[in-house]
């Protein structure tokens, strides 16, 4: 058999056909990852193939809107809405949710802030307990009596109450803010016109009667107290001392029988003696009150070496010099309501406020007609005074003070017979003594003159 040259061949492995540049990269199977295949340096690497199964590609065709990154916190806060109350500045202090603008003025029981309520931009006086007071448990009670008692009130003459505020240890009420000045600011300028002191007691009798009928004594009545405001309106504030009468209430010992709360220059007699007081107690000071605002001081005075307790024991002992002393030719009628409004016993005063104010009005509507509008913007007080004559060396500011009426002019000095009587001059009397002992003698020589002229005709 011939050869046939060719030598037995061992079996192979069966070659793979090249893979075209349109097909996909294989995935790799098996744990270990796929060898990534290196062009020749020369040949640019070519673009990979897309995976099938990759959805980046599909995602770069879907539009993401722009997200801008969140802004760094500001360290301030920014412009609020237009609805949103302003934010209080780092300098401005916050009691609760009110705003303090400015310190109004501080007192005994503590300080009055003018502040602003959010939100409703309103005004307010927020009256704020001193830390020195707030360790003393009775002026806490004091303090917080005064938003329960006010609270409980409501008349055009009286400061409202709008909210209560407790911060930790401090009290705080918040009040109604009037905006004008006090009656102690117009007393210091000069004596008022009758016409204005008239329409100033009548609202502040009538917040006195409306409170005593609720069982409210204010305890601390004074000009200090009486505020007026730029529309005409008389308010009566700081009931801080006031305490209800009935003893039974809650909190009722802060004041009761043994403290002697009040001013000296306004303390009526039985709150000199620690005794227990009622609406009369007020109604002898605001005719204090009344006192100075006619004579342009009050009817007791003492120095300050004097003490206190001088003035105490003035109300209680001295009685007051009538005004008309002070201020001569005063009406007559007017000085007996105010030397009445001062009785040293409660029951020789005027029992409550409206009799007080009624005797003041029937006084008032006579002397000053037309009294009622004298604290209104722009009122012509020269027109409340008819027939008015100032008299003599009065100073500018009392003058339009009605006189005692009178037939005859007024002369050049006032006439004072009533507290100034002239004493009786002992000649005249020596003459009319002479004249009568001349006529007895005569009369007792006519029985002997008519014996001689019947012995002559015999």
């Amino acid at each position: 058999m011939a050869d046939s040259g060719q030598s037995p061949e061992t079996p192979s492995e069966p070659q793979l056909a090249p893979v075209p540049d349109w097909a996909p990269t294989p995935r790799a199977e098996g744990p270990e990852p796929p060898v990534p295949f290196s062009p020749p340096p020369s040949a640019p690497p070519p673009a990979p193939p897309p995976d099938p199964y990759a959805v980046d590609a599909t995602m770069r065709l879907i539009p993401v809107p722009h997200i801008a990154p969140p802004a760094a916190p500001a360290a301030h806060p920014v412009e609020q809405t237009p609805s949103a109350p302003a934010p209080a500045t780092p300098t401005q202090r916050r009691i609760g949710k009110y705003i303090v603008q400015r310190e109004l003025g501080r007192g005994g029981m503590g300080a009055v802030y003018l502040a602003e309520q959010p939100g409703l931009g309103r005004e307010v006086a927020i009256k704020e307990l001193i830390l020195s007071a707030v360790a003393d448990p009775v002026a806490l009670k004091r303090f917080m009596q005064e938003a329960q008692v006010m609270a409980r009130t409501s008349h055009p003459n009286l400061v409202q109450v709008h909210d209560l505020e407790q911060i930790g240890d401090a009290n705080y009420i918040v009040l109604e803010f009037v905006r004008g000045k006090s009656l102690r600011d117009s007393l210091n300028q000069g004596v008022l016109p009758l016409p204005q002191t008239f329409a100033i007691m009548h609202g502040v009798l009538q917040a006195l009667d409306y409170a005593h009928k609720r069982s409210i004594v204010h305890r601390d009545m004074k000009p200090e107290n009486v505020l007026l405001s730029d529309e005409g309106d008389v308010k009566v504030a700081d009931f801080g001392i006031a305490r209800l009468m009935d003893d039974s209430g809650a909190g009722s010992t802060a004041t009761k029988t043994g403290t002697t709360v009040g001013t000296p220059q306004y303390m009526s007699p039985e709150q000199v003696a620690s005794s227990k007081v009622d609406g009369r107690s007020d109604l002898y000071s605001a005719g204090i009150m009344f006192y100075e605002l006619v004579v342009g001081q009050p009817p007791f005075t003492a120095t300050d070496a004097d003490g206190p307790f001088t003035l105490m024991a003035k109300h209680v002992q001295a009685p007051p010099k009538p005004p008309s002393v002070l201020r001569p030719g005063l009406d007559m009628g007017l000085e007996e309501v105010i030397l009445k409004s001062l009785s040293k016993r409660p029951e020789e005063r005027y029992q409550t406020g409206q009799e007080f104010d009624d005797a003041m009005t029937h006084i008032a509507d006579r002397l000053a007609p037309g009294w009622q509008r004298s604290l209104q913007p722009g009122a012509d007080l020269s027109k409340m005074v008819p027939g008015a004559t100032p008299y003599p060396g009065a100073i500018p500011a009392m003058a339009g003070m009605p006189v005692m009426p009178s037939a005859s002019p007024m002369p050049a000095q006032p006439i004072q017979s009533v507290y100034n009587p002239t004493p009786p001059v002992r000649p005249v009397a020596k003459k009319t003594s002479g004249c009568l002992g001349m006529i007895a003698g005569t009369l007792s020589l006519l029985p002997l003159a008519a014996i001689l002229v019947a012995a002559a005709l015999r």
